[in-house]
């Protein structure tokens, strides 16, 4: 076997060993973004509901399962066992979360059960959602930066590889073979 084979063999061995772990921090990356796109349209459907006179924290909770993809199970859960306790049902919810924006949707929703106002347990929404978005416009063009420098790095590639291919190992490879032949001329003119 030759050298590059073993090489290849190694990469080819590393990329399979750390596949996997790569495509899960890829899939948990995703997954936040999700969970931050969901809990916005939470607060889009609160700002909305907050509004309307008759609107309790049981129709809250019912709208959010509507529009729920990566909490479904964990408010459906809280949904069902709201008439045994809307108290409790909220803190199991809670319990079951660890996006720390969603927790606090959450404990707003506690706030609003204890007879405050959906509109007073809410207030600060309008500048967590503007904050959220801010942030959120800032790491888009952060990453139509990166994709920008990725996109020029691709479109010289094949500039680099037909300058180093056709130039510099033509001449690396021509001035190796003269000086070879130049240092096997002067050892056999010394004998």
């Amino acid at each position: 076997m030759q050298w590059f084979e073993f090489l290849l063999a190694f990469v080819f061995a590393i990329v399979g060993y750390m596949g996997p772990i790569w495509i899960l921090y890829f899939q948990r990356k995703m997954r936040e973004l999700e969970m931050e796109d969901e809990v916005m349209q939470f607060q889009t459907i609160i700002l909305m509901l907050m509004r309307i006179e008759r609107v309790n924290v049981e129709i809250i909770l019912e709208w959010l399962e509507r529009y729920s993809n990566i909490f479904y199970e964990p408010i459906t859960r809280c949904v069902n066992n709201y008439e045994s306790g809307p108290w409790e049902a909220l803190e199991d919810l809670k319990n079951d979360m660890t996006y720390q924006p969603m927790i606090r949707i959450v404990e707003s929703l506690q706030a609003a059960v204890e007879k405050i106002p959906i509109r007073d347990a809410f207030d600060e929404l309008d500048s967590e959602r503007d904050y959220y978005r801010e942030k959120r416009k800032e790491s888009n063009e952060r990453l139509i930066k990166r994709k920008g420098m990725i996109g020029k790095g691709i479109g010289f590639a094949p500039m680099i590889c037909m300058f180093v291919g056709y130039l510099i190992v033509p001449l690396v490879f021509i001035g190796l073979t003269s000086m070879s032949t130049s240092f096997s001329s002067m050892s056999s003119n010394n004998f």
